[in-house]
This record gives C-alpha cells, structure tokens and sequence, in this order.
C-alpha cells in the first residue's frame, strides 16, 4: 500500500508485507497431518540428517522408519484416532518418534510439563483420560506417585541413552522400571501390528500443551493439525538462508510449544538438522554450541549472555545465522552489547528477536533481516495480523499507541481443553467475524511493522492515589543501566500500603553504596515520581527461580526481608 494511502491502523495497512514475497503472503497451508507435511517435504532426501543426538546421526530414513514401529507399537496397545496419550518427555529421538507416530495415527500427544506439581500433573493427566503415558526414566519420580491417581494404566519408559547403543546404556547401568513396559518390549511387541492411516479432517486436534499455572490454573491448550501447519507453513518465510542440512539446536523444552513446533517441526520441513539437547545445563549448553556448530538456535537471554559473559569467543559462534532471544524483553543497552558480541566472533547477523503465545501456535512475531528494529520483537508472520486496542473501549489503535496486543492468526489453538469459558475469554470476535487472540501483552505496532511488546497488562497495580502503575516500565528503566544483571518489579504489602519493590542482582564488582545513588538518580530522570522505586532487595547471585524455571514472583512477593529504602 502506498504510504499516502495508509490509513494508520495496523490490521488495515499490514506494512509488515513489505517485507515479504507475494509467495510468503498467498502459501496455502496444506490439508494433512504434521507428519505426512514433514515427510512429503522429505521423502526425496531420505540420506540427509534428520536428528543428532549426542554425536548419534538419525536420516530421515531412520526417522520416518522409527515412527512406523512406533505407529504399530501404539496400535498393538489399543490407542485409536481420537485418543489422548501422556507424553512426559524432554528432546530424546524417541520423544519425536512418539509424537510423530501418535499424529500419524490421528491420536493427541499430551506433552505434560515434569516441572508441575504432583496436583497439576494429576489434574491435567484425569481431564484428558489418558491411558497410555510415555516417560523417560531419568523423570519417573516425577511422576511415580501421580499414577496411581489417574485413568493411566500402561507406561512405557524409556532411558535417556536408549538411541546411544548396548555399550553406552551398559556403562550408564540402565536398568528397566518396575512395572513399567520398556521401550524395546513396546516397540516388539508392535511388529505384527496393522495401521491404518486416518484421512484429514479440519481441525483435528494434534498436539496438547499447558500455560504454566503461575496465575491460577494450568489450562490444556489443544493445537490442531492445521494450526501447526500454518505456522510451518509461514515460518519458512521469515527471511533466512535454510539450506538442507544446516543445524538447528532445539534447546527449549519440547513440552513447550515453542520447543516442539518451532525448534523442531519448523526446521525439519526445511530439511534443516535438528540437535536434539534434553538437559538445562549452561556448561554443557556451551560445549555443545562449539562441537555442534548449530545456525540455529531459538533461546533464553540468561543462556545468551552467559555465552557473552563467560565464553566470549568461539569459532562456532560465527556460524549463527540466526540466533534468537524469544518469550523474554531485552533492552536496548543489552541488545546492542549482544550485536557487538557477535560482530566480535564474526557472526553474519545480529541478535533476532520473537514474539509468541502457546495459545497462538508460538511464534506471532519474528524479526526479519531488513526489519530488526532495536527493542522490537520483529514483524509479524506473512499471514497473521498484530494492533493494539485500547484498554477501555476495545477499539484498535493508531501506530506507537499502546494498548493490548491481539492477534489474527491461523497458527491458533482450537481452545483450551474442556474449558469453553476460558476459551471464550481469550478470544474476541469483531464485527466482521474475526477471532482476536487477546494476549493480554501490553505494546503497539510501528509504521514500519515492528511489533514491540512491554509486558503483561496484570503485571500492574493501583496505588492510593488511584493511579496504575505498570511495572515492567519500572523493569525496564532499572535494566538500562549497565550495572543491573537481574530486575523484577513486585508488588507487596508495607505498613499496612501497597508498594513496588526492586528485586535485583548487580554484575560483579559493584560497589553496592555507589550502586544504589546510581539507580536513584536514574529512575528519578526517566520515571514519574509515582513509578520511582522507594523499596529495593538486593540478591548476592541470582534471583529466586521456580520449579517451571521461570523466576518465582510469589516469593519475592511474600520476602519483604531485609529491604533496602532508596
């Protein structure tokens, strides 16, 4: 659209088309499952790496061979089209081959998150009544007790090392379960086993991932062949040189969808290697970056600039294509300090960023080589619209006024699982019939397409003078000066008043005196006298982490310990 002809709204313009082909903007999303989509795209390059796994190289070949077994195996322990199967699993080859194999035959791969508790995993496991869970061993204390509770009556357990071979599970001791199917006596006693291929139907749900229950109740969110397809469909186009072959580090959790949608299934229809890393362990994270040498890679900041602050330089840090900072804001100081960083190692591009929501399939929003905006989290995908709306009147606004994010997208979940009221809330039908996602994000849409996301509308409060206080502004504002590491904005209870506290760690060698007039008379410059911090808690190391790895807002709200007056 000329720009003479722009009319300012976001959902109207969609200047983010200006950045792709007229191919990327009218793809057809295909009428199949994910599985025949990944392996029509790869049936012709059988020979090419599909999956490595600690130095062990899976072909496509081995992949769509192992689904097959698996397929049968699932088959011979009575799951059907329709059925709900608990996956409790991280990236290990047979996670993939059971999630493949369940879509092949038109069941639900229920990925349970192992960081939820005993009451979350028991409650999420009876809804969906299912009756087969697939664990891996080293995560089985996990959920041992949760069992007994629930409609399961089969598990197959599966060690970590299972792909690694005789002599490596030898030396690792693997022992079988007790009463539990092993995954070798599974996949045997499925040879003799028929299946039978469903045919498409729209719609047809796929993949079940949880919102992360930190605000009240974990939800299912039930994804569908056709919204994962669109997303792989559209993802394609982001703007990057896939070629076949290159490597992709799945470093996210696969119960994510994230980390099974984005950093597995997007770079397997490209033909793209996917290194396959099932442990949280920065050390590791880094050795395997220099042996693995990945062009992909879709992580957290704390990851990133662990290998910015503790292993500057490595050769295969060159090799990054695209490397991407997604689910967190990263300031402006920060981000340039990354791109630095990279240009140092001789990186062919600077630091990507991304914007999404399990609810919205993952990615909404990907930064793009001619439009990588400072502060934004990219553009959004060829066929899905982002604008703000207005708080009060729900109309959608103008480019640079902020409001929640909502957004129009194929790449949506079918609804949460049995829970049509919650379903109903999260979308927003507008007169012409379109179903908004609303996010719940606040941000807003620049001229150029660049979507820039502030943070969660909730993460607010309203003080005495009846005014509301947004504390990811506070966040932000601490976070640009040089000798903040870590920074979240609480709300608690102080002489009997509400009040913002500071949660922070500082980088090392700090003095701590100096520290705190630095941050005053920051804050003081950049934030009205309303949002200035009053309260700060100082940590030695690191902020207080969750089980799920998110950082635990509960307890800094509940620690009003030895505070700091600024």
């Amino acid at each position: 659209m000329d720009k003479k002809q722009l009319t300012g709204y976001p959902s109207i313009d969609k200047p983010w088309l200006k950045y792709y082909s007229e191919e990327a903007v009218n793809a057809k999303t295909p009428q199949c499952s994910i599985y025949e989509n990944i392996y029509i795209n790869n049936q012709k390059y059988l020979s090419d790496i599909a999956l490595m796994y600690f130095g062990k190289k899976i072909t496509y070949k081995e992949l769509f061979n192992n689904v097959d077994k698996t397929a049968k195996a699932l088959v011979s322990y009575g799951v059907k089209q329709g059925d709900n199967v608990a996956v409790c699993m991280p990236a290990i080859p047979e996670a993939i081959y059971v999630i493949f194999a369940l879509n092949k035959i038109g069941a639900n791969a229920n990925m349970l998150n192992p960081t939820f508790t005993e009451e979350q995993l028991t409650d999420r496991i009876k809804e969906t009544e299912a009756e087969l869970l697939f664990v891996i061993n080293e995560l089985f204390t996990r959920i041992e007790k949760v069992i007994p509770k629930t409609s399961i009556n089969r598990v197959i357990s599966c060690a970590a090392v299972n792909s690694l071979g005789a002599i490596v599970k030898a030396v690792k001791k693997v022992k079988n379960i007790k009463n539990t199917i092993s995954w070798s006596e599974f996949i045997k006693n499925g040879r003799e086993a028929k299946v039978s291929v469903p045919k498409y139907q729209a719609n047809w749900p796929a993949i079940m991932v949880y919102s992360s229950g930190t605000t009240g109740a974990s939800k299912g969110i039930q994804l569908t062949n056709d919204s994962i397809n669109s997303l792989l469909t559209q993802g394609r186009y982001i703007g990057f040189d896939w070629k076949r072959e290159d490597r992709f580090f799945c470093q996210i959790p696969i119960w994510f969808s994230t980390g099974i949608c984005a950093t597995v299934f997007l770079p397997l229809i490209s033909g793209i290697t996917v290194v396959l890393e099932p442990l949280y362990n920065f050390d590791l994270f880094y050795r395997h970056i220099v042996k693995y040498r990945p062009n992909f890679m879709i992580s957290a900041v704390g990851l990133v600039d662990f290998l910015k602050e503790k292993r500057e330089f490595a050769k295969a840090y060159k090799n990054f294509k695209y490397l991407v900072i997604g689910g967190e804001y990263v300031v402006s100081s920060a981000e340039k300090n990354f791109n630095k960083w990279l240009e140092a190692n001789h990186a062919p591009e600077r630091l990507h960023k991304g914007y999404g929501m399990c609810e919205c399939g993952s990615i909404i929003t990907a930064s793009h080589q001619q439009c990588n905006a400072i502060g934004s989290a990219g553009i959004p995908l060829p066929q899905i619209v982002v604008a703000a709306f207005d708080l009060e009147n729900g109309k959608e606004l103008q480019y640079g006024k902020r409001g929640e994010i909502r957004v129009l997208s194929e790449c949506r979940m079918l609804g949460y699982y049995k829970n049509p009221k919650a379903t109903k809330e999260y979308f927003y039908e507008d007169e012409n019939g379109r179903m908004w996602a609303c996010t719940g994000d606040m941000g807003y849409v620049a001229e150029d397409g660049s979507v820039y996301v502030d943070g969660r509308i909730s993460s607010s409060y309203v003080n005495e003078s009846g005014e509301t206080i947004y504390l990811f502004d506070i966040e932000r504002t601490v976070l640009e000066i040089e000798l903040i590491r870590q920074c979240k904005v609480v709300v608690s209870v102080i002489n009997g008043k509400k009040e913002h506290i500071v949660h922070l760690t500082l980088r090392e060698a700090n003095d701590i005196k100096n520290s705190l007039n630095i941050i005053k008379e920051y804050c003081a410059s950049k934030l009205t006298f309303s949002q200035r911090p009053r309260w700060i808690k100082l940590y030695d190391s690191a902020l207080p982490v969750s089980p799920s790895g998110k950082l635990d807002v509960a307890e800094m709200e509940r620690n009003i310990t030895g505070l700091i007056k600024l």
